[in-house]
């Protein structure tokens, strides 16, 4: 089962952007996204969110329920300035979900969405040797669920994440990569 997962977590996202990250980046690029990576300075602010298909979201589909020019497999989430950020050792996100809940607990009505902060576990970073791109690893546990991080980076400023949760079905994010600027006094 856990290898079914890890290769439905590498294989659909690298079909995904495939075709996006087809080119060769410039030399300017790919600096650019080694910095980012080596000083662990960056943000994925998601457009997109694909969660895995399922009858309910089929269902909210149909109703209408989705923002305008979305589908149930491609959600456009470009407002709610979701994001994954990695700034030194410690990762946070806060994402839009999309999906249903595959565990007991209950819904606290504040945080519906994807939320941790924290130092993740067995965090691995590896160059692609085919896009000039990165894919950055991690599980993070945020008190109730446990999540299993796959982040593909690429010198054009492309990121797809992809999320596996202890509790939830799994849901993949397509976004635009910056390099993270402290604001006053936040992080």
């Amino acid at each position: 089962m856990k290898t079914g997962i890890k290769l439905l977590l590498i294989l659909v996202p690298a079909i995904m952007v495939s075709c996006a990250a087809g080119s060769k980046a410039t030399p300017e690029e790919k600096a650019a996204l080694d910095k980012m990576v080596n000083e662990k300075q960056m943000e994925v602010r998601v457009l997109w969110a694909q969660p895995m298909a399922s009858q309910g979201l089929n269902s909210i589909a149909n109703a209408g329920l989705l923002p305008p020019g979305s589908t149930a497999s491609r959600i456009d989430v470009s407002s709610s300035r979701g994001y994954l950020r990695m700034v030194g050792d410690t990762v946070m996100a806060d994402l839009p979900y999309y999906g249903e809940r595959r565990m007991g607990g209950g819904y606290n009505t504040r945080d519906v969405g994807i939320k941790f902060k924290g130092v993740p576990e067995e965090f691995t970073s590896e160059p692609m040797t085919k896009t000039d791109g990165y894919t950055l690893k991690f599980n993070i546990n945020n008190g109730t669920e446990v999540f299993q991080v796959v982040a593909q980076l690429y010198p054009n400023q492309n990121a797809l994440l992809t999320i596996a949760s202890s509790h939830r079905t799994n849901i993949w994010y397509q976004g635009n990569l910056y390099p993270y600027k402290k604001k006053d006094g936040s992080q």
